[in-house]
């Protein structure tokens, strides 16, 4: 019988004879999460690529307006009047835009995790999952669910969660992994350095903040080594790509 704390399978003796990042690692906490060297590592990895990662930003926001307008004249809202724009037809709105961006933001982050592991990759990759738009988009909804009721249980179990489930769109159009087997073993694996993880997750937001208080120029430093360093975390954590994990 499938079991969803079950690691994938394949490629694992390839993955642990050179020393990679894997699921089943990653479960046992076998990953290093260091800060600063991870920070250096994707400042290195950056040169050159800074252009690739923007031009994945660019493509991003645009699709992103293009479906947050599009969502919005189907389910009759306003862009004048905000106060036109509640009850079930914001609603409907804004589960559209959710269901058509969740491809988008794991494209952007697939960017960051393929220059990590010094894959070819270019700023098209926003667009190239959108062949798991259902698993992509049932883990947000099932996420922020999730999340959301974390923190009406005293707020704790929520920010425990948010930082858990960092791993999960990565997991579902990298590893294969359907939407709650990407939720669990994304937990699961940063549970084991979940302090860590949430310390990593705090920096990488003050450098965001630095970078758009820096007139917004260090943006342009800041966003691809950012995205890198989120990439070179779940690599270690997790390696490289599996098309066919047995679960």
């Amino acid at each position: 019988m499938s079991d969803i704390y079950n690691a994938p399978q394949a490629d694992l003796a390839s993955e642990q004879s050179s020393g990679a990042g894997s699921i089943p690692k990653a479960l046992a906490g076998d990953y290093q999460v260091a800060i600063g060297d991870t920070l250096s590592e994707a400042w290195n990895l950056s040169k050159g690529k800074k252009g690739t990662v923007w031009l994945g930003v660019l493509l991003y926001l645009v699709a992103y307006m293009a479906i947050t307008l599009v969502a919005t004249l189907l389910t009759g809202g306003s862009f004048t009047d905000p106060e036109a724009n509640q009850g079930a037809g914001a609603l409907l709105a804004n589960l559209l835009i959710l269901l058509a961006s969740a491809p988008l933001s794991a494209g952007m982050i697939m960017i960051g995790i393929k220059i990590a592991r010094n894959e070819e990759v270019s700023g098209t990759e926003v667009f190239a999952h959108f062949d798991k738009i259902l698993p992509l988009a049932a883990g947000m909804i099932l996420m922020y669910l999730l999340v959301t009721l974390g923190f009406i249980l005293l707020i704790i179990p929520g920010i425990y969660l948010a930082i858990g489930y960092i791993m999960m769109l990565p997991l579902i159009v990298d590893k294969n992994l359907g939407p709650w087997q990407a939720l669990e073993v994304s937990r699961k694996a940063v549970t084991k350095h979940w302090f860590p993880v949430f310390g990593f997750m705090i920096v990488m937001m003050l450098l965001y903040f630095a970078g758009f208080l820096a007139l917004l120029i260090g943006l342009i430093w800041a966003i691809p080594t950012l995205s890198i360093a989120y990439g070179v975390l779940y690599r270690n954590m997790f390696g490289g790509h599996e098309t066919n994990p047995e679960i």
